[in-house]
């Protein structure tokens, strides 16, 4: 595949990122700014020649990334005063999330927010003395401009370096002091309570969602919600998940042409997307969409699935099947171009009839619907949104499809958002599990089949030994494995198992989970993010579950559904450990650690470990086996015990439940089994009871 990096002029001179497989590094590789990658020898450029550093920390497909190099790093006055004064250092925070995620925990501990770009200042012996995120070039009222900033820290350096180290030295020990602070606590026997208390109070009862505005998808609340809803019969937890799922899906933040998923609402009705398409988004909403199906039986929910899918195949997928990070906002220079439309543009692509009918059904006029993010007003461009009404779409499915065919032959001809190609150990594994799982929900055998060869390409081109590694690109994968890469390849190798019954993924599951306990579990039970630790500052992983369940909530499930398959207690000591250390924040703040207590839910209910056993293939056995994956079983962890199948070397107690009939299931829990059921009425009617 070519570069994605943008196309700059010939005749200007590359500095050191050209050397980087990184195409947010590549992108930064033609400015007239001398940017290194961080490394040790840029620290020690910085030593060496007594200058602060300033480093830069963004992504591929991010806007304001885009606006601040446009504004900034592009420009000559600005790269002077750099160039001269400071070592810059580029970081993507896809490739180190480790240290992104000490830089952004500095920020928001000094500036009281975060974001991207992220923007920090150090000293050469890498100690942050100012934080900000996106600056303009100059001065405006309220706001400092980057260039003055440049001057006065450059100032500050040559005058008062002293007391800008010393402050440095401060900061970094009062962030110490407070990541070293001991977690400690047992949850409450009411936590559940409380984080449902929390998210009722904070449900849009109009909208849908929680909050105002921008909303996020925050898939792991709403699977949290349905298996609570589950649990407690509580509908009005379900409600709210699956109001959010269909809103989500009728408003501007899905992509109704091309499908796929934004990265969130900028405003409260779900109808003003902020274009960038994350792999980590399409595979927490499959998820999500999966769950609940299972849960509803709603088909729009697996037409949802469907399209996510056909998306991420076909725009997110790399010739040998694994996953490509994201799709940009920006294209030709602006957010959203490439998924809006004139009416002018509709009308001379559309017939009569399709042009009448998509006025009514998208809300299209020549004002156009789409308020712009950064001046609020409108543009004349529209955003093809149902507007949270699906019914003109359902009444006339073949014009609305004739419709959306013309609308994507007609955007393919533009000029598409820059494709971020790295492939990601963690964000892959977040995909294997999702379309896994999704495949076994809807009986798409072909999904699986893709999850698996997915996952292939990771032990093949990513892993030497017991050695994982973090980024793939171009033949080279690098960047040692941080927590989030083991916690997650944990969690999708489990699902894999369940789908297919492969005994190999669960030797491997157990391998990784072995692998994480020795490298990254510390006394206590606090998880470190990376066994590479370079900020002295930061050294633990946050169990909070942010725009994606964090490693510590992974593992905890990962732990848990191990145990109840193996029956080693082992991991299920491993897993209430985590939760353990991590108590204090989960009684602060139980919605902000959801899928933390889904995976508790997992462990405090009746789990169900079901057999499959007798000899093999048979349509009875299929027919029982598509019954089991589509009904929601949320603490049911499956066990293949068939003719060709050997689960004794991990599963020895329940290897015991065999069968030399065709079919036998066998539903164990509290450490006792059913006696075998032979035949798919049975299995139906024990299964409609336990519901």
């Amino acid at each position: 595949m070519a570069d994605n990096h943008p196309t700059k002029e010939q005749s200007t001179k590359a500095n050191a990122l050209i050397n980087e497989l990184s195409p947010y590094l590549l992108q930064h590789a033609f400015n007239p700014v001398a940017w290194m990658p961080w490394c040790d020898d840029s620290f020690q450029k910085a030593m060496t020649e007594q200058k602060p550093v300033f480093v830069s920390i963004g992504y591929a497909t991010c806007h304001w990334c885009h606006v601040m190099e446009h504004e900034s790093f592009e420009d000559q006055e600005i790269a002077d005063l750099l160039n001269q004064d400071f070592i810059a250092i580029k970081v993507d925070r896809e490739e180190r999330p480790d240290i992104d995620a000490a830089l952004m925990e500095m920020c928001q501990a000094m500036t009281g927010h975060g974001g991207w770009p992220l923007s920090i200042f150090m000293t050469p012996d890498k100690l942050p003395f100012f934080a900000g995120t996106f600056f303009p070039k100059d001065s405006i009222p309220q706001r400092i401009g980057f260039k003055d900033i440049l001057i006065r820290i450059a100032e500050g350096w040559r005058n008062e370096r002293d007391a800008i180290i010393s402050s440095g030295k401060d900061i970094a020990e009062k962030l110490t002091e407070h990541h070293t602070q001991s977690q400690f606590g047992e949850l409450p026997p009411d936590i559940f309570e409380k984080a449902d208390a929390i998210f009722i109070e904070r449900f849009d009862e109009e909208y849908a969602g929680f909050g105002t505005a921008p909303k996020f998808p925050s898939p792991h609340h709403l699977i949290y919600l349905l298996r609570r809803a589950h649990f407690t019969k509580q509908n009005t937890l379900a409600d709210m998940a699956l109001r959010t799922l269909k809103n989500m899906s009728l408003g501007g933040m899905k992509d109704h042409i091309g499908f796929g998923f934004h990265r969130y609402s900028t405003d409260r009705q779900w109808l003003v997307p902020h274009f960038e398409k994350m792999l980590y988004d399409q595979a927490m909403i499959l998820e999500a969409m999966s769950e609940a199906w299972l849960y509803s039986k709603d088909g729009a929910y697996a037409e949802y699935a469907e399209e996510i899918v056909s998306y991420v195949q076909s725009r997110l997928t790399s010739p040998e099947s694994a996953f490509y990070c994201a799709e940009d906002a920006d294209s030709e220079g602006e957010e959203g171009t490439y998924y809006l439309f004139s009416e002018k543009e509709l009308s001379s692509i559309l017939n009569d009839k399709e042009y009448a009918f998509a006025k009514r059904c998208f809300h299209i006029s020549s004002e156009g619907n789409y308020i712009d993010e950064a001046t609020r007003r409108l543009n004349g461009n529209n955003i093809l949104s149902l507007f949270l009404d699906d019914s003109l779409k359902s009444e006339e499915s073949e014009l609305y499809e004739s419709i959306r065919c013309k609308c994507l032959a007609y955007r393919e001809n533009r000029i598409p958002p820059l494709l971020d190609d790295k492939i990601l150990t963690d964000w892959n594994a977040m995909m294997i599990h999702a379309m896994s799982y999704a495949g076994r929900a809807f009986n798409k055998p072909e999904w699986i089949a893709h999850a698996e060869k997915a996952y292939a390409f990771i032990k093949e081109h990513m892993q030497q030994g017991n050695i994982l590694y973090h980024r793939y690109r171009k033949g080279q994968a690098s960047i040692p494995a941080m927590a989030d890469d083991h916690a997650y390849l944990m969690h999708a190798l489990f699902e894999l198992y369940m789908s297919t019954g492969k005994e190999q993924y669960v030797h491997d599951c157990i391998a990784h989970a072995k692998l994480f306990a020795e490298i990254f579990i510390e006394d206590g039970g606090r998880i470190k993010q990376s066994d590479i630790h370079e900020l002295s500052f930061h050294r633990y992983a946050s169990a909070y579950d942010g725009a994606i369940p964090s490693c510590t909530s992974i593992a905890i499930m990962a732990f848990a559904q191990l145990s109840a398959l193996t029956g080693n207690h082992a991991y299920m000591n491993t897993a209430y450990t985590l939760i353990q250390a991590n108590g204090k924040q989960f009684q602060s703040y139980p919605m902000g650690f959801s899928a933390g207590l889904t995976a508790l839910m997992f462990m405090t209910g009746m789990r169900e470990e079901i057999v499959i056993s007798g000899k093999g293939k048979s349509s009875e056995r299929d027919a029982c086996l598509q019954l089991l994956m589509q009904t929601y079983l949320p603490h049911a962890v499956f066990a293949y015990n068939e003719d060709g199948h050997d689960i004794k070397s991990f599963a020895p107690s329940l290897a015991e439940q065999t069968s030399t009939e065709d079919l036998a299931i066998f539903i164990c829990k509290d450490y006792a089994c059913s006696l075998p059921i032979h035949d798919f009425s049975t299995l139906q009617q024990k299964l409609e009871q336990a519901s």
